[in-house]
């Protein structure tokens, strides 16, 4: 942290979004949702013009905003800053990088938290779309959209559906990790703790 701060205190050193990057470190560095947000807020600070050079950085810096105002239950701020993130990414052309799958799968999730997990599950299949179209289904982007969906139709009792985003992201899995048969048994139990924690007590071959 030491070596953070005396970066951001030397004018001589780094451009606006090298600042703007290190006080994203520091929030993610620091145990308080409040002093992290502050950060946060000043790294966008930093950005007064967003273009093509900086528009992942303050897209990424939009999220992780939300991500913390999610955590400190303050979600119409969340809403703002992750829909300003992704507005950002279809801007400039963005949307399919592997940024972008995370940071609409955390809105998903924010959604369903706000009562709209239509909403969300419509996000995550807008974005499937674009995957397969810029990438291929046969990717960890994709899985990871698939997992999404899972957990929100699971979250809403919708075991069927649930079941079903969960074994076709088990099944990308199967195939990119091949050569890792322990990469796979512990996705299996992160996806069964997941039902665990809908109280929902089953058997791996459940999965399958």
């Amino acid at each position: 942290m030491a070596e953070i701060e005396n970066l951001l205190n030397n004018s001589i050193i780094g451009t606006v979004s090298d600042k703007a990057l290190l006080l994203d470190y520091k929030a993610a560095m620091t145990d308080q949702t409040s002093k992290a947000i502050k950060f946060e807020q000043q790294a966008l600070e930093l950005l007064t013009e967003i273009n093509a050079d900086n528009a992942l950085l303050a897209s990424n810096l939009n999220a992780n905003m939300g991500t913390l105002y999610h955590k400190a239950n303050k979600n119409d701020l969340a809403a703002y800053h992750m829909e300003q993130g992704i507005s950002i990414l279809e801007k400039y052309g963005l949307i399919y990088m592997n940024q972008s799958i995370a940071q609409i799968c955390n809105y998903a999730v924010l959604l369903h938290d706000m009562g709209e997990s239509e909403r969300g599950l419509s996000a995550l299949r807008r974005c499937a779309k674009t995957v397969k179209e810029h990438n291929s289904e046969l990717s960890s982007d994709y899985a990871a959209i698939q997992e999404a969906m899972g957990n929100i139709n699971l979250a809403c009792g919708r075991l069927d559906k649930a079941r079903e985003h969960f074994q076709r992201a088990l099944s990308i899995y199967e195939q990119l990790w091949s050569d890792e048969p322990q990469l796979i048994e512990a996705k299996q139990e992160e996806i069964l703790q997941q039902y665990a924690a809908a109280g929902l007590g089953i058997g791996s071959s459940f999965l399958i």
